[in-house]
């Protein structure tokens, strides 16, 4: 039997696998509960993300499980950006760095060995290298960065009222984000298996809007750490119908996926382009689903994704806090069931 990295090679050159390959990216209070531990204590304490890391691996075996360190919002921290300290939710911007167009001549892109949190994420970083190594690194995209640094509605008003500012805040963090992810890439030895690249803008803004103020940096900013990088995987869970076209200008590998419209237009739209992965909703059907419309959907979604290769099975973002387990389960028996090639498509 293949494993499941062979199986997703093997998608990505657009030909069926053995049967359809499942990646996962459990959610950190997810984490925290299947481990037993308190989520803030989770966060502050790498070996305990280490290790619950390794639990959801020997948990869900067939999966290939995408985890690894965190420090949240260690770059927006960087650049002045002051978090929520919440008891037992993930953490948020709460005070942004930016708050007139004005502010955004004077920002310094921040030093990850000295600014905000972001030798803390260095350090948690270096120690997973030591633990186990690391196979690869993720964060937020400049887009999305701009965002936390900034505040989301602000940053959307400064695209329609004034966007020379706001192309000057994104020439920032493209900079900004070059130098982090290529920090955060030679901790773990100079070159990175895989990159996670997490930017939703695209369901705020309309497919021109995404031209101008999305598309271009995010492929400026990957051109940039590309030759470090084997696969990308670029994640948006957010609405992103009306971008699968300029998706395919960043030169991306695998598009981790939430609401992308009509599914077989979608595959049409991408096959031989880059891999669609998803794009089970974590929500109405792996949290408030019956077991029944969890099969019924992986069935769909395998069927009109599957066929030829390009496909990678999960849910439309991460897997989230109080997901059955059994629901879970079901996915992967879901992949085995419907996805083994040849994949039937009725």
């Amino acid at each position: 039997m293949s494993s499941v990295l062979e199986r997703v090679l093997v998608t990505l050159s657009f030909k069926e696998p053995e049967w359809v390959p499942v990646i996962l990216f459990p959610e950190w209070d997810f984490l925290a509960d299947l481990y037993g531990v308190p989520l803030k204590k989770l966060l502050e304490d790498p070996m305990l993300q280490i290790e619950a890391g390794e639990k959801m691996r020997q948990r869900f075996p067939e999966a290939f499980i995408a985890t690894s360190v965190w420090v949240p919002y260690a770059h927006a921290s960087g650049f002045g950006c002051q978090l929520s300290e919440p008891e037992d939710e993930i953490p948020g911007v709460k005070k942004v760095a930016v708050t007139t167009p004005e502010d955004i001549d004077s920002l310094e892109i921040p030093d990850p060995q000295s600014d905000g949190l972001m030798p803390k994420y260095l350090e948690y970083l270096k120690i997973q290298q030591k633990v186990k190594g690391s196979s690869g690194i993720g964060d937020f995209g400049p887009v999305e960065l701009a965002c936390e640094i900034m505040g989301y509605t602000n940053f959307l008003k400064l695209i329609s009222q004034n966007p020379k500012y706001a192309h000057k805040l994104l020439e920032i963090t493209v900079k900004s984000c070059t130098n982090w992810f290529n920090t955060l890439i030679d901790v773990i030895g100079g070159s990175a298996l895989f990159v996670l690249v997490s930017d939703h803008t695209t369901g705020f803004l309309r497919a021109k809007q995404c031209q101008e103020f999305f598309t271009p940096y995010l492929k400026k900013f990957l051109d940039n750490i590309r030759s470090k990088v084997s696969i990308i995987l670029y994640h948006n869970e957010n609405y992103a119908a009306h971008v699968l076209d300029q998706i395919e200008q960043m030169k991306i590998n695998i598009f981790h996926c939430g609401e992308i419209g009509d599914l077989e237009t979608a595959k049409k739209k991408t096959y031989g382009k880059y891999t669609l992965m998803g794009n089970i909703h974590p929500r109405d059907v792996m949290l408030k689903g019956t077991p029944k419309l969890v099969e019924e959907t992986c069935k769909e979604v395998i069927q009109k994704l599957g066929p030829g290769g390009g496909f990678i099975l999960s849910t439309g973002g991460g897997v989230s806090r109080n997901i059955p387990l059994h629901h879970v389960d079901l996915l992967i028996e879901c992949a085995k069931k419907y996805g083994k090639s040849p994949i039937k498509t009725t």
